[in-house]
């Protein structure tokens, strides 16, 4: 049976979702089977990959989790719902500490601020500034073509924050109200950064305003040249995300992610 099935339906999610997802089937998978199959697992995990090729937190953990499973051997179940929630543990604060990091250095005070897609990251930003009573008016974009961006929207007005949905498209227009720009990413690479499409151009319109750039990072997304000399290439998604049905002659393409020139970027603020 393949664990992932729902996951690989998901088209919504950051990569920190995504990843969480994968933990807890993983962790259930051990503690209700004594035994599984390694070259199983390792299939099923590079399925993953291969659908996911950008979202580095689950390149880290699935990487980990490779060393310790090896092929043509019986895995304890026990032992790798024990793995997985030791990954856990250890990387369980990366992300407060990144955005601790940024709320040092940023004043947020009467700000109002551009986010993009829909990340646990911005999730967990924005929590920590309610708790310090400290109400930034959030602009959100769509964040064609899902439109994740509207998730995110009720969240963070959940949370108690002055929130306008606006697509992409016509950020030029509302420039004038919006005095910086956060993002997350998926992948941290050295002279640029991969995240959601429509961050390039949101960046190039920052910087021709002067006004500021920062993305929230972790150690754990962070790929070197030697540790990924070209990036995976992702696999186009659904036609019908842009377009109903088949039309002669059209031949439709729909990605949902981008690299970004890391100069466009004032400051990138990790867990370390």
């Amino acid at each position: 049976m393949y664990l992932f099935s729902h996951i690989l339906d998901d088209n919504l999610s950051g990569s920190g979702n995504i990843l969480h997802q994968v933990q807890l089937e993983l962790i259930k998978a051990g503690e209700d089977q004594e035994v599984l199959d390694s070259d199983e697992l390792l299939q099923q995990t590079e399925k993953l990959k291969r659908h996911f090729p950008l979202f580095g937190l689950l390149w880290h953990f699935l990487n980990d989790l490779k060393n310790v499973i090896k092929p043509e051997m019986k895995i304890d179940g026990r032992q790798l719902s024990d793995f997985v929630k030791e990954y856990r543990k250890k990387w369980n604060g990366a992300q407060g500490k990144a955005c601790h990091h940024i709320l040092k250095s940023i004043d947020f005070k009467g700000k109002k601020v551009l986010v993009h897609s829909n990340s646990s990251a911005i999730h967990t930003l924005f929590a920590l500034l309610h708790k310090r009573h400290i109400l930034p008016v959030v602009w959100q974009t769509y964040s064609s073509p899902a439109g994740e961006g509207k998730m995110q929207a009720k969240t963070l007005s959940n949370i108690g924050f002055e929130t306008h949905l606006v697509h992409e498209d016509t950020l030029s227009h509302f420039i004038g109200q919006m005095d910086m720009a956060i993002f997350g990413t998926d992948m941290l690479l050295e002279d640029r950064f991969v995240n959601k499409v429509g961050t390039f151009p949101i960046a190039l319109l920052f910087d021709y305003f002067k006004k500021p750039i920062y993305v929230l990072a972790e150690q754990r997304k962070i790929f070197l040249p030697q540790d990924m000399p070209e990036l995976p290439i992702e696999e186009e998604k659904p036609v019908t995300e842009l377009i109903p049905g088949k039309t002669r002659n059209l031949r439709v393409h729909n990605l949902y992610f981008e690299s970004v020139p890391i100069s466009l970027v004032n400051r990138v603020f990790l867990d370390e």
